[in-house]
């Protein structure tokens, strides 16, 4: 087709040529027709630059597919890898929760029976502010600014009432083999009143009458005395720093109430012969 293109191309030109003047010299139709060829030689190379473009411009687009596919299916593993890190980043948090819990002793079983155990915890959410109770330790805590006035070792009303319920539960049949052990504390802050220090010398004898107090309340609701042991600390074991310069912490002023089996009582509470 191209040789037969070039032929025409020749013909043309020389058809031009004879109806110009009707004669053409040798000279004249050699360069005719070398100028022919070279024309042709030259659409030959477009043709083949042509048809190496195209070829060129369909593997660029197979490329083009090619990646457009690869990022699809990247973005979606991408998602997907976002997806798992952030399920195994919940499963971190939620382990690190548990371990922590664990380290507390939250998750462990405390020394109580569990129905103990229940009734402790709603009478601690019945009386918020004034008692506390630790599962962990079978303690319940009553706070001594909530419990007595300052100074003063008499029980409020207030607190009479949740050490009544507290002995209904110790005398239930879940708690009857338990002992308690009451046990006052103070803060670091020295007895100074007159009327005080008549009554209570220093911070030993007043977290002991504080923990007396409690014992009479105790016992005169119901709670056998042998069931029952009275220690004071006074202001040395506190749960929390105290103001320097003898400042104080409301948190140490406590009266604490430890439920114990018998084989952790002092004594074994049998009559002497």
């Amino acid at each position: 087709m191209k040789k037969y293109l070039g032929f025409g191309l020749a013909a043309a030109v020389l058809a031009s040529m004879l109806g110009a003047g009707g004669c053409v010299s040798k000279d004249e139709y050699d360069k005719v027709v070398a100028q022919n060829r070279n024309a042709q030689a030259e659409l030959e190379r477009l043709q083949e630059l042509l048809a190496s473009l195209r070829a060129e411009n369909e593997k660029l687009r197979a490329d083009l597919a090619n990646a457009s596919a690869a990022m699809s299916g990247s973005g979606t593993q991408y998602a997907q890898l976002l997806k798992e890190n952030e399920l195994l980043k919940k499963q971190l948090e939620d382990a690190n929760k548990r371990l922590a819990e664990l380290a507390a002793g939250a998750g462990a079983p405390g020394p109580l029976p569990e129905k103990l155990d229940a009734a402790l915890k709603d009478l601690a959410a019945k009386y918020p502010g004034i008692l506390e109770y630790d599962s962990r330790t079978g303690m319940v805590r009553f706070l001594s600014d909530l419990t007595f006035e300052k100074g003063s070792d008499a029980v409020n009303a207030k607190a009479k009432g949740a050490l009544t319920k507290f002995v209904e539960i110790i005398n239930s049949p879940e708690a009857q083999s338990f002992n308690i052990y009451v046990a006052g504390h103070t803060d670091d802050i020295p007895i100074k009143k007159p009327d005080t220090i008549q009554r209570h010398p220093d911070n030993w004898y007043l977290s002991v009458h504080r923990s007396v107090a409690v014992q009479e309340v105790l016992t005169g609701a119901g709670l056998a005395p042998q069931r029952v042991g009275l220690m004071g600390f006074s202001e040395y074991h506190p749960v929390a720093a105290n103001a320097s310069g003898k400042g104080g912490n409301q948190a140490n002023r406590r009266v604490e109430l430890w439920i114990v089996p018998p084989d952790r009582f002092i004594t074994s509470g049998r009559t002497a012969r």
